[in-house]
């Protein structure tokens, strides 16, 4: 029988990441609604998805699979885990090493390319979010803003911020690094056609 969540808690917050899994575990998140995530120590519960925000993920999602299922392990709205920030999000969209990963959640290393799809949750994904993966070194962040139909793409991180960002419009298509030869038109996630 799981404990209550009173006594798992600590007195002072913030959690660390080995108190969140116990949590987690021992299912105190079980009836919990919308998404829960990890930051910086921080329990962050998140709006449940619209359409306007889910339909540009399932298309992502496909995208990933059609290009990248060879290349690497295409993780759909899965935990990572950064230990030292205390950090357990779960972006939309993670192209990791190739691997199973029953044993544990993908680290910072294993992240070649993390995609946020942005709408009521715009000012999270491209402040506190956006922070927290340069922290950890992810080599690449897309944010896709579905309000402007675009694509922000940062990269090089270092010191705790990405070095570069450039927005692509959704006439424009994107690459990633780890996958030059893998190609999206923007305005696919956008498009009602199937």
């Amino acid at each position: 029988m799981a404990t209550d969540l009173k006594q798992m808690l600590p007195e002072n917050l913030p959690l660390t990441l080995d108190q969140y899994r116990l949590l987690v575990n021992s299912g105190q998140f079980d009836r919990a609604t919308g998404q829960i995530e990890l930051i910086n120590g921080k329990i962050v519960r998140t709006n449940p998805q619209g359409p306007f925000h889910s339909d540009p993920i399932a298309e992502l999602a496909r995208w990933s699979y059609e290009v990248a299922a060879d290349a690497f392990r295409i993780r759909i709205e899965k935990p990572i885990e950064f230990s030292e920030l205390d950090s357990c999000p779960e972006p939309d969209i993670v192209w990791a090493t190739r691997r199973r990963y029953a044993d544990r959640h993908p680290l910072a290393e294993d992240i070649h390319l993390l995609i946020e799809v942005s709408y009521s949750s715009k000012k999270f994904d491209a402040g506190e979010k956006l922070k927290l993966y340069a922290r950890a070194g992810i080599k690449e962040y897309w944010l896709v803003d579905v309000s402007s139909q675009s694509i922000e793409v940062f990269s090089d991180p270092d010191a705790g911020e990405f070095r570069k960002s450039t927005v692509y419009p959704a006439k424009a298509t994107v690459s990633p690094v780890c996958l030059p030869q893998a190609k999206l038109e923007i305005a696919r996630l956008f498009s009602e056609t199937v």
